[in-house]
């Protein structure tokens, strides 16, 4: 019982509620106004007050009494009385900021003597609100006048709307980023103060908006600054702080090659230019320290002020080595992954940040392929190895093609090339990948980035097993008979995504990516012309190599929904992506089809395991995969501890086929009945968070296996009723 701790005559606090009365009240967020928090609860369970009670048992300041009271439990939260007016009045006055001052509140208080709990509801009754009936201004200066006016179109204030203190302060804040961006260097939002005249007995209020001069308190006297404009007399750069000492010379064509800073003579002042400053230096990714001050130098031109800017910067160490060590398990499948990278920074002197590298793998794969003459190699701890090299360029410019001021570089643009080698040995086959792509990413704004890539090329080459080649060679679907034959991919894509990046805050956020490939196309159009013909399974070849053709699209929408405090969050994601062959290809890519399963997708299978749709093999024989992908996810996040965190998940989706394939039957995506084969899983799992890293082990059982006959398939069970259950062992959040 969770209430043991809990003293005679006291009550274990179990949460506060609202029930709001009268006027819909848009943006509010009265449980944030609570004064008294309750202890932290899943499913309306607290276990970690349980933990503690159970901590109780044991002998006061051991070990074991340390542990499950201090670190993993949690003291029960007793009641507060006192606190129950405080709630009120924190809500009285967020629903006066709202704009309904004449809300009234009565706190109704429930004690379960039985139990010891006690809970609270304030009924809130909103009435009416106050609107603005009329704006005037009252600005002394001209200038500053002239451009709040011109600029008022894109205030929130307007007659007609509600009186909302929010929106005063969200508009003073507009008001002074507006001035600060046309050059009123000094301009500070305290300047900007709000009377309210509401003597009309209507709910209705004439709001003046005032700007007062700036005045700095001096001793017993008070000095006022004039508000003027100002720009920039000289900017002066110090790529390393030691270079401001007399007679050194300084080097800059990092920063001017670049284009990373915003600020030039001759041009006013504008605080957003400092902050594109700062943030193009940071993601040059070639400084540990920026720092921009500015030098007033009292002495008008023209009327505008002077200012000096002075930037200091000290750069990172030009080569730094990282490694990076991974231990997973999925499905029983273990695995070890070593990395290390080699960056190098102002490669070319231009900004330039080199990367180079170096991974291998090793992992314990179920095989079923195998012949008789490999049992030695199977019985091997690791049966699965890999390796690669991957390098790559980021350039903090666009390259030709692309012209240099095609983009703002508020949009910081950037030219990436790459290129990597990969091996593999598996029991079945072993396998080269060699890929080589080119393009341009830049930011929209704060949310949006973007990518262009007019150049992807990949090359593999498979030698399987003897044994493996019979099993290939004996299956008649061109689908399979492709994804283990040596072949090219010639290709281009965009990418475009949105990240509302809220990890603190209480409000929703949500992430969105979308992505366009296109393969083969201009190339089969140049095989044509030249008169070449396409081989048994409708493919081009180009330097010995047979590409296809082919459309792909991936959209993976992420909805994050905190509750009442931050540290419970639901996330929802859906997952959706289709890849269509054309001009007469048979087949995607075996690198471009859709897999499911797996730690980060239906965890209760084994990637390349679940489907397309209906069909299963009944073993491992192949990965499967499909043209079409449905995923839907949702988990509940909640705390355990200071690092711990607990998660409770659901997992719906299926790969399908866009043609009728005889090989897999119900593998193939109809609109009327594509619902039934999506199969299900629940599950549950810890994630230890450092912050920088996330070490996550999940459990997941399917609870619908669409593979089934009917009457079957809602199940946890095997068939011969053994519980179906699998382990997942991963670094980082799934989505």
């Amino acid at each position: 019982m969770t209430t043991r701790s809990v003293p005679d005559g006291d009550y274990l606090y179990i949460g506060s509620s609202f029930v709001l009365e009268g006027e819909k009240v848009k943006g509010h967020d009265i449980p944030s106004f609570y004064k008294q928090k309750e202890n932290r609860s899943v499913l309306y369970q607290r276990p970690w007050v349980w933990v503690y009670d159970i901590g109780q048992n044991f002998k006061d300041s051991s070990k074991v009494q340390n542990f499950l009271c201090n670190i993993l439990g949690e003291k029960p939260i007793i009641y507060d009385s006192t606190l129950v007016d405080a709630t009120a009045r924190n809500i009285r006055q967020h629903m006066h900021n709202l704009g309904y001052y004449n809300t009234e509140i009565v706190s109704e208080i429930t004690l379960f003597e039985g139990l010891k709990m006690a809970s609270v509801n304030y009924i809130i009754k909103a009435n009416y609100p106050y609107y603005l009936r009329k704006i005037d201004f009252d600005i002394s200066n001209k200038s500053i006048k002239s451009f709040v006016l011109a600029n008022w179109k894109d205030s929130k204030l307007d007659t007609g709307t509600i009186f909302a203190t929010a929106n005063l302060k969200a508009e003073r804040k507009r008001i002074s980023d507006d001035l600060k961006n046309l050059g009123f260097y000094y301009f500070s939002k305290k300047q900007i103060t709000f009377s309210a005249d509401s003597n009309f007995n209507e709910h209705r209020v004439d709001l003046k908006v005032k700007i007062q001069p700036l005045g700095i308190k001096r001793a017993d006297s008070v000095i006022i600054i004039k508000s003027k404009q100002y720009k920039f007399r000289r900017v002066y750069i110090y790529p390393e702080i030691a270079d401001r000492a007399p007679g050194v010379k300084l080097d800059t064509t990092i920063i001017t090659y670049s284009n990373a800073i915003f600020i030039k003579p001759t041009r006013l002042y504008r605080e957003d230019n400092v902050a594109y400053s700062y943030k193009a230096l940071f993601n040059l990714s070639i400084y540990k320290y920026i720092n921009i001050n500015f030098l007033d130098q009292q002495k008008d031109i023209k009327n505008f002020g002077q200012l000096d800017c002075v930037i200091e910067l000290s750069k990172s160490d030009k080569y730094s080595l990282s490694t990076e060590s991974e231990l997973k398990n999925t499905g029983g499948d273990f695995g070890i992954e070593q990395g290390v990278t080699l960056i190098t920074r102002n490669t070319f002197r231009g900004g330039e940040v080199l990367s180079v590298g170096i991974r291998g793998a090793l992992e314990v794969q179920n095989v079923t392929n195998a012949a008789e003459d490999e049992i030695n190699k199977i019985l091997k701890i690791f049966n699965t190895f890999e390796a690669g090299i991957n390098t790559s360029l980021d350039i903090p410019r666009f390259l030709a093609p692309v012209k240099r001021n095609f983009f703002s570089r508020y949009f910081n643009p950037k030219t990436r090339i790459s290129m990597g080698y990969n091996y593999q040995d598996r029991p079945d086959y072993s396998r080269y990948i060699i890929n080589a792509d080119f393009g341009y990413n830049w930011i929209t704004n704060v949310n949006v980035s973007q990518i262009v890539n007019p150049l992807e090329i990949s090359s593999v080459k498979i030698n399987p097993t003897d044994s493996f080649k019979k099993v290939i060679d004996n299956y008649e679907d061109p689908r399979i008979k492709y994804s283990y034959q040596d072949h090219l991919v010639l290709g281009m894509s965009y990418s475009y995504i949105y990240n509302e990046r809220k990890w603190e805050s209480k409000t929703p956020f949500q992430f969105f990516f979308a992505k366009a490939e296109l393969g083969g196309i201009p190339y089969g159009i140049f095989s044509k012309m030249l008169g070449n013909k396409k081989d048994s399974l409708g493919q081009y070849w180009v330097m010995g190599l047979p590409y296809t053709q082919f459309a792909r699209f991936e959209v993976d929408y992420r909805y994050y929904y905190p509750m009442a405090r931050s540290t419970l969050m639901n996330v929802f994601r859906v997952n959706l992506g289709i890849g269509i062959p054309l001009f007469g290809s048979v087949a995607i890519p075996f690198e471009k089809s859709f897999y499911i399963g797996g730690a980060n997708s239906l965890r209760a299978w084994t990637l390349g395991t679940l489907g397309p749709g209906s069909f299963t093999t009944g073993t491992k024989t192949f990965e499967m995969t499909g043209d079409i992908k449905i995923e839907f996810n949702y988990e509940f996040r909640f705390p355990i501890s200071s690092d711990l965190r607990g998660a409770l998940f659901t997992d719906i989706g299926n790969i399908f086929l866009l043609k009728e394939s005889d090989k897999m039957p119900e593998g193939v995506f109809h609109f009327h009945n594509f619902i039934p084969k999506l199969a299900a899983d629940i599950g549950y799992g810890i994630r230890y968070d450092l912050s920088f890293l996330v070490i996550r082990f999940d459990v997941a059982h399917p609870i619908y296996q669409p593979y089934r006959d009917k009457g079957q398939r809602f199940s946890m069970n095997t068939l011969d009723g053994k519980l179906i259950w699998t382990a997942n062992f991963a670094i980082g959040y799934p989505f």
